[in-house]
């Protein structure tokens, strides 16, 4: 067991004209951290045509592994690069395969140069609210990646839930129109035209009871045809607003029908949090799940069919959007022969490369900080619960979390006891609200201290206690200088490391070891040595330079530079 300290490259695409060069490449950027006295750099992937680089294979294991002895990690492709990074948790079919394609390709080639990891942000979609603001084709997947109409035909109570249950509300979405009101008023049409066309043909005392009847198998037979409408329309390329909610809806309903490890455990975990931060920012400890879920009219916690529970879209988005990663994960579960074996499977080659695929909370936009689909550590937990934490790790990013309101001691605290041992990577630097900010952490400052405090709450959960493991704890760099940031998170981990209390660390955790410039003995000195500089040129003749017996001497005549005394050396 062993804290890594490191650093990032930073991206050829951030940086500043004198700096590029040295980021022209994967090979180049794994360099940087020889001048930062570090043997770990956690690789910033802007492109994936950074891969292809000529000869980088070898020049990767023999030079920067083998000759210079540096550790690497890779930071895949993310929006917060300006790239256009693929969505794992997309339910749209283009974004799905791409997605898919992409991190194949990536773990391949990152395990072949010799990579610790693969990490990417765990979800950068369009938050869920904000697609009714999107044009999207309905051209929707499953979380294997099957065509939806597919999906339905296998889940014939999803169809009924869609026609004739809680899930009516979809056809708003579909076809503008609450689907009841729409037949009601069909059927009220067909009725009249079918009294207008016979009234003269049909008696008076038949008429109504036949175009009862006439209008109520019309109105039976428009429903099927709605019906097959439903299967055309979610695989289409019928352009609406956000199709990509239905799919979310659905995927949420079968969830819960089909008690989805998944459903349960994500939205408990979120929910945990959110009753505890209220807690804690309300500062009340009567607040309960039940008055939480109360004050939100959620009467029917995990059912769809619940109006306030759907309408709390914080609580179960997080479940379908694990659920989507999970089948990039799974492939080879899909059940239906037709589908399966058309993706191919990403763990065996994580195996084969002991290189895990890590899951970071990304940055949220200003004003959307908490409708991201799937953001919190403690979500990502439980999906690595279940592909396997051989597989799927977590990184935690402070930064990151702070600026999406995840208050990072909450999450700590409310992780499982052991969860700590599968957080791989920690992603360090001044616990800023205002992502991305890579400030640098002062030796000896607040910032120093609050960052060991939660580390060590999260070893405390198992962060560095699995002795086959190794642990990184690494700067993400930005335009600042780095130096300080690695002394202060050197102390960091050699306290980790000794199991050291917040409460409990020595002066020399702050720089202030004794002997050294920063010592209070040699501070002590420095501040009698110089204690009359403030005086210095408010009175005539400076008493520290000349003392008082030369102040009296200047006044019978004698010269001042006879009594000025010298500063010891």
């Amino acid at each position: 067991m062993s804290y890594i300290i490191g650093v990032s490259s930073g991206a050829f695409g951030a940086a500043a004209t004198e700096e590029r060069p040295q980021l022209l490449g994967l090979y180049k950027k794994a360099q940087y951290s020889v001048t930062q006295g570090v043997q770990f750099v956690q690789i910033d992937l802007e492109s994936i045509s950074e891969l292809e680089e000529p000869d980088l294979e070898e020049l990767m294991k023999k030079n920067i592994i083998e000759k210079l002895h540096i550790i690497f990690g890779i930071h895949s492709e993310t929006k917060a690069f300006g790239v256009e990074a693929a969505e794992p948790d997309s339910a749209l079919e283009t974004e799905y395969k791409r997605a898919h394609i992409r991190l194949l390709d990536i773990l391949e080639k990152a395990g072949k140069i010799g990579s610790k990891y693969v990490l990417i942000h765990s979800s950068e979609s369009d938050p869920f609210p904000l697609l009714a603001l999107r044009a999207q084709p309905a051209e929707l997947v499953d979380f294997f990646g099957r065509h939806f109409n597919e999906f339905l035909e296998k889940n014939e109570e999803l169809v009924k839930w869609v026609m004739d249950g809680k899930g009516k509300f979809l056809w708003v979405e579909i076809i503008g129109r609450d689907i009841d009101q729409y037949l009601a008023e069909y059927k009220s049409e067909v009725k009249r035209e079918f009294k207008l066309a016979r009234e003269k043909i049909i008696p008076p005392e038949q008429l109504e009871e036949e175009s009862e009847k006439y209008a109520e198998d019309e109105k039976i037979h428009r429903k099927g045809q709605l019906r097959r409408q439903l299967f055309d329309i979610v695989f289409s390329r019928s352009l609406h607003y956000g199709p990509e909610r239905w799919a979310y809806y659905l995927v949420a309903k079968w969830m819960e029908k089909n008690s989805d490890p998944l459903w349960k455990k994500i939205i408990d975990a979120t929910l945990n949090f959110f009753v505890e931060r209220e807690r804690k920012e309300k500062k009340n400890q009567k607040i309960t799940r039940e008055t939480f879920l109360s004050s939100r009219n959620v009467k029917n916690l995990y059912s769809m069919d619940d109006e306030g529970f759907k309408d709390f879209h914080e609580l179960w988005v997080p479940a379908v959007s694990a659920k989507y990663i999970w089948g990039h994960l799974n492939p080879e579960r899909c059940e239906d022969p037709e589908w399966k074996g058309r993706f191919r499977d990403p763990k065996p080659i994580i195996k084969n490369y002991d290189m895990p695929l890590i899951l970071e909370s990304p940055m949220g936009g200003r004003g959307i900080e908490e409708w991201l689909r799937f953001c919190n550590p403690l979500q990502m937990y439980c999906l690595a619960e279940e592909v396997g934490t051989e597989y799927l790790q977590l990184a935690l990013d402070l930064e990151h979390m702070l600026s999406i309101r995840l208050d990072p001691e909450l999450v700590i605290r409310l992780f499982p006891e052991g969860a700590g041992r599968f957080v791989r990577v920690i992603h360090a630097g001044w616990p800023s609200t205002l992502a991305p900010a890579h400030v640098p952490i002062p030796l000896g400052s607040e910032q120093q201290q609050y960052l060991y405090r939660m580390y060590y709450l999260l070893r405390e959960k198992g962060f560095g206690t699995d002795p086959k493991e190794d642990y990184f704890i690494l700067f993400e760099r930005g335009p600042f200088p780095i130096q300080q940031s690695i002394i202060a998170l050197r102390e960091i981990a050699k306290f980790l490391e000794q199991g050291i209390s917040p409460e409990k660390l020595p002066p020399e955790f702050y720089g202030i070891a004794t002997g050294e410039v920063a010592s209070e003995e040699r501070q002590r000195v420095i501040i009698i040595e110089h204690f009359f500089d403030p005086l210095e040129g408010v009175i005539a003749i400076p008493e520290e330079k000349y003392t008082f017996l030369g102040k009296a001497a200047t006044e019978k005549g004698k010269p001042p530079e006879q009594w000025k005394k010298e500063e010891l050396k």
